[in-house]
């Protein structure tokens, strides 16, 4: 007998059977595929919902080995009125879910590598404010810009006693000129102290005095200061300035 056929009989013999075996004709036949479709459809309404409703970056920083404190969302909203930004069309995220721990082969921080040098690679990256030998291990990785390339004069003056420095004769020594992740952060000049490296650059700003900052976010291992570094790359160095305005304001 032909397959058809066999198929219009079973049918037929379906639509007289009893509940339980039309319920065990639908599980055998269509219940997979149901759920595939579902899911499918559900799948593309998530991807559809996050295109439409998708806003533009307009400040990204990094808050690395950092925890907020409760209540501190008028943070956020106090620099983006500083700087301007509507929060209905774009984008600011304070990014406080980067761990990481120097020479540590954890998962914490091989994923934390792999995001950030993934964001840095696609311009995401504005600021990034840390402590201790894991923002060393940054700053003396040719990650942040030169600031005497983006502060103004009047800014330079202000800020040159919190100037924190890297010495850019390590980097030409270091085996990579892209990253001179091989520098052990524990073994460069006092970044406080310019006299005693070859080549002093300021690349970041302690702001450990930032009395706004204290009351929002806890840096662990803050011991020697707390900085802030803005991305050579960075989308948005307009917006890395006006939030360390906002850092410094009484």
């Amino acid at each position: 007998m032909p397959v058809m056929d066999e198929f219009r009989e079973e049918r037929e013999a379906i639509k007289h059977g009893t509940p339980r075996q039309k319920y065990q004709y639908f599980k055998d036949y269509y219940r997979m595929p149901l759920i595939i479709l579902l899911l499918a459809c559900t799948f593309a309404g998530i991807l559809i919902y996050q295109f439409v409703t998708r806003k533009d970056s307009a400040f990204y920083a990094v808050l690395l080995n950092c925890s907020p404190y409760e209540e501190n969302g008028w943070f956020t909203e106090e620099y983006t009125q500083r700087a301007g930004i509507d929060l209905e069309k774009t984008d600011v995220t304070l990014d406080t879910n980067i761990y990481f721990k120097l020479n540590s082969n954890d998962e914490d921080s091989y994923i934390t590598i792999q995001k950030l040098d993934t964001y840095a690679g696609a311009r995401q990256l504005d600021m990034m404010l840390g402590a201790g030998d894991e923002f060393a291990h940054f700053a003396n990785s040719i990650l942040f810009k030169d600031l005497r390339e983006v502060l103004s004069p009047e800014q330079i003056q202000k800020y040159e006693p919190y100037f924190y420095y890297v010495d850019a004769a390590l980097w030409e020594t270091s085996g990579s000129v892209q990253n001179a992740s091989g520098l052990d952060p524990s073994n460069v000049h006092d970044p406080r102290d310019p006299q005693g490296m070859e080549r002093p650059v300021p690349v970041a700003i302690y702001v450990e005095s930032s009395g706004k900052l204290n009351r929002a976010y806890y840096f662990k291992n803050a011991e020697d200061g707390i900085a802030v570094g803005i991305y050579a790359n960075a989308p948005h160095p307009d917006k890395a300035l006006l939030l360390l305005d906002y850092l410094f304001e009484e």
